[in-house]
């Protein structure tokens, strides 16, 4: 018996130590880190995978999406290009000139029977109205008061309470300087001055003194600054002229003060416009002295030469790129039928001068869009100085020169 207690002791012994030698064995080998392994690229994993038939013991890749996500996430984000930006459009300021402006009897019975449409029809007023600037000749003095001029064939005067017609209109600037604004003398020629400034009209070319009437206005229009000057190269007296102490008109039979202030102002301001009041009555050509003087208007620096006077439409010339605008003839002066214009000139922020022709007829005296005016626009062209007037009515710089 206890031969066999002894025996079953040392089997007992022997299968504890057994068991702990196999325990401590087990243990060391599960904890026992894994071997490094080579990552394998992605574009041979699959066919890898695939040769071994892919046995559930196989340990399975890292997902090729997952590997390019993160080494996107991990590059240092781009931004994308800007796109370029687009040219700026230049802005363009357009300025409308209209030729001699009378009101007759018949205009004015007509005015206060109708109102503005005795003037002009819708498209015409539009047109005036919506140009950043509005000018035209005001062929008579606002007043009921003076005497008329002795011996003068032709005088006018008109009573100052229709400077509403003006303003309805829209327009936004006159010349005074021409044979009619002193007709009824220094008092009339006053009255016309105050009747402009109380209605918030600016006027060039005449004034209570020589320094107002040889002074520009200026106008800062879409972002350009404009001086306009006007002038007369007719008038029936020496007394007409202002003088320091006299009230009058500026003139430019002598160019030289007119070209001094030209090439000043050319200086200060974007543009400079020459008004001018000459010519021969019904005379559909410029006369030498008119192409001598627009000329030095522009060699002085003037970037725009605007007539009247003649009554009729003249031609048109390039001298040094500068258009000249011979004479837009009547535009609403008493009540008679006839062609005319009204010139609109696009100047353009960079640069660029167009001048467009909006040709109108005066139907029972009211102003009409022309529907047909191809046969005008050629002979126009055929009375100006190398330049033409496209079918669209745009002025250009080649053309047929006559008489040159």
């Amino acid at each position: 018996m206890k031969a066999l207690m002894k025996g079953l002791g040392i089997g007992l012994a022997l299968g504890m130590i057994l068991i702990f030698a196999w325990s401590f064995y087990h243990s060391h080998m599960l904890n026992k880190p894994a071997p490094e392994q080579t990552p394998v690229p992605a574009e041979t994993a699959d066919t890898e995978v695939s040769a071994e038939n892919s046995s559930e013991d196989t340990v399975p890749l890292e997902d090729s999406s997952s590997a390019e996500t993160t080494d996107t996430e991990d590059a240092e984000e781009v931004p994308p290009e800007p796109e370029p930006a687009a040219d700026p459009v230049p802005s363009e300021a357009v300025l409308a000139f209209a030729g001699d402006v009378m009101f007759s009897e018949q205009y004015i019975a007509s005015y206060d029977q109708n109102g503005i449409s005795a003037f002009a029809d819708p498209e015409m007023l539009k047109a005036m109205q919506d140009a950043d600037l509005f000018m035209f000749n005001e062929e008579f003095p606002f007043s009921l008061r003076g005497e008329a001029m002795e011996d003068k064939q032709y005088t006018f005067r008109t009573d100052p309470k229709y400077i509403s017609i003006f303003q309805e209109l829209g327009v936004d600037l006159v010349t005074v300087a021409n044979n009619h604004a002193l007709d009824f003398g220094q008092d009339a020629f006053c009255d016309t001055l105050d009747t402009l400034k109380q209605a918030g009209i600016p006027y060039v070319g005449g004034g209570y003194n020589f320094a107002e009437a040889s002074a520009p206005a200026i106008f800062t229009l879409q972002g350009q600054t404009f001086a306009v000057f006007a002038a007369t190269r007719v008038s029936p007296s020496y007394d007409w002229y202002a003088t320091d102490s006299q009230p009058g008109l500026f003139q430019t039979y002598d160019p030289s003060k007119l070209n001094a202030a030209i090439a000043e102002a050319s200086q200060q301001y974007d543009h400079v416009i020459v008004f001018v009041h000459w010519g021969i009555e019904r005379n559909e050509l410029p006369e030498d002295y008119q192409r001598s003087l627009a000329r030095d208007y522009i060699d002085a620096g003037a970037d725009l030469i605007v007539g009247c006077h003649p009554h009729v439409l003249q031609g048109f010339e390039y001298y040094q790129g500068v258009p000249v605008v011979y004479s837009l003839g009547n535009y609403l002066f008493g009540n008679r039928s006839g062609e005319t214009l009204l010139l609109k000139a696009h100047f353009s922020d960079d640069g660029a001068l167009t001048v467009r022709l909006l040709p109108c007829r005066r139907e029972n005296g009211i102003l009409t869009s022309m529907k047909d005016p191809g046969e005008l626009y050629r002979h126009l062209t055929e009375l100006s100085f190398e330049a033409s007037v496209s079918e669209n009515g745009i002025l250009t710089s080649a053309g047929t020169s006559v008489n040159d």
